[in-house]
């Protein structure tokens, strides 16, 4: 992969920069996008759960929709509760799809990860936790290597809890950081003062939990670059061996939360891309790699060598260096990805637990891959992960004509003459230094969003 190096330049060159910035476009963690997701039957999931194979190994995500504080900035699937009665409910039937799913499955899958988000999964109880691995123990085979991780909130973790983690076997942990500046934690609801997040990472190292990703965003409001820079340190300060920096999504068309922001404190494109050229900056001079558009791993971590021998893959948790894309998914509004398709459980977490009760699965919408879906995923995952792909090479390997994609090859040529890509012997490659126009290079090969359905809105791109 040709490196994409050049000193930041505070902000974009032209007006037509600016705009390209300012579009909206899929953030890719699946072809196509969860916004274009139709109706989707229990029995087609149920399908592909009978055809998995013993061939390879799968992933297991678990989602926990519940939160004790809602974070204005969050954009995920939760919700508020004070009664751990809910979340315990939840979890039985989470317990009891997990059985469902397994009883469908004609074999005990090996699996080569296990990892829980939210919402707050920090929010179950112990006893809780280990009915869970209990279950999931009993179903499916754990390989010996798998990579079992954790979101946690650095607010909610204590010494007694990280020992509880690692009796588990988690040998993982992401701790939601964000910004370390008083006034941005103020605004955005989230309160957490650097002596308790160091106290977190040190129960959890001293439990023997010694892998730490910590999770940053910019855009945020009230950030610039001189408290962002501070919030860098600290987190460095931490020496984790991943870094995320995320672009803030303000959506508040769909996160009604995130209308409590004081949205005239927003960075605008200009000021975030200073932010993000800090981020990569501090963070590339601090000896981690780059890994696509908003993660940072040491050169040893399993990312950065992914990304050196060309086994990076994205999917909905981000960027990874599992083997394959295989996903069961289990609670509300999990997505599970099959070699057939996508399916995804309802949203709501009360329906999801009267479904689960009544019939076993929550399916609710997803995807069936269908015509070119598989040839426009390897070319978005290589943009994705590499910023360049080889599109005539993939066209070979997927048997369709050399000429297949030519129509969007001369799409793109708007974004070649802004300097953007270029285009040479049908490999399309990145030639900005800012990253996540990528994702504007991906939309043109993205067939969904050449036909807009009028409904699917999306996150700026920057």
């Amino acid at each position: 992969m040709a490196a994409i190096v050049e000193k930041p330049r505070n902000g974009p060159r032209s007006w037509q920069e600016h705009d390209l910035l300012n579009r909206e476009a899929p953030r890719y963690t699946s072809y196509p996008s969860a916004h274009h997701f139709k109706p989707l039957s229990p029995d087609i999931h149920a399908d592909w759960l009978r055809g998995l194979s013993s061939g390879g190994s799968i992933g297991l995500y678990i989602h926990i929709p519940y939160c004790e504080q809602m974070c204005w900035f969050c954009g995920c699937n939760t919700q508020v509760t004070r009664r751990y009665e809910a979340v315990s409910a939840y979890v039985d039937q989470l317990v009891a799809e997990i059985a469902h799913v397994s009883r469908r499955i004609a074999m005990r899958p090996y699996v080569h990860s296990l990892h829980f988000g939210g919402g707050s999964p920090g929010l179950l109880q112990a006893r809780d936790m280990e009915l869970l691995f209990d279950v999931l123990r009993d179903h499916f085979v754990f390989l010996a290597d798998a990579e079992i991780s954790i979101e946690l909130d650095p607010r909610r973790v204590t010494p007694d809890m990280a020992r509880v983690y690692a009796g588990l076997g988690f040998n993982r942990v992401s701790l939601g950081l964000q910004d370390t500046d008083p006034q941005v934690q103020t605004a955005i609801n989230r309160v957490q003062p650097m002596p308790m997040v160091r106290a977190c990472v040190d129960a959890l190292r001293e439990a023997g939990i010694k892998a730490l990703g910590l999770d940053l965003i910019y855009g945020l409001p009230f950030q610039d670059e001189a408290s962002f820079g501070a919030t860098l340190a600290d987190a460095l300060s931490l020496h984790p061996d991943r870094l995320s920096g995320f672009s803030y999504a303000h959506v508040p068309w769909a996160r009604k939360h995130q209308r409590l922001i004081d949205a005239t404190a927003l960075p605008d494109a200009a000021h975030k891309l200073i932010l993000f050229e800090r981020m990569t900056e501090t963070l590339s001079t601090a000896g981690y790699t780059p890994v696509g558009i908003d993660h940072f791993a040491r050169a040893e971590d399993g990312l950065a060598v992914a990304l050196r021998h060309r086994r990076l893959r994205r999917n909905f948790m981000g960027y990874t260096d599992q083997p394959n894309d295989r996903l069961l998914a289990f609670g509300a509004s999990a997505i599970s990805e099959f070699d057939e398709g996508l399916a995804q459980n309802i949203s709501q977490s009360a329906t999801y637990q009267r479904l689960i009760r009544e019939e076993g699965l929550a399916t609710a919408r997803g995807w069936a891959y269908r015509e070119d879906d598989g040839v426009r995923r390897a070319v978005i995952a290589e943009l994705m992960c590499y910023f360049e792909a080889d599109i005539g090479d993939i066209l070979v390997r997927h048997g369709m004509p050399f000429n297949y994609l030519d129509a969007e090859l001369e799409r793109l040529k708007p974004l070649e003459s802004l300097g953007v890509v270029e285009c040479h012997r049908r490999v399309v490659r990145l030639t900005s230094p800012l990253k996540m126009l990528i994702r504007n290079v991906c939309a043109v090969f993205d067939r969904y969003m050449q036909q807009p359905d009028g409904q699917a809105r999306y996150s700026r791109v920057a």
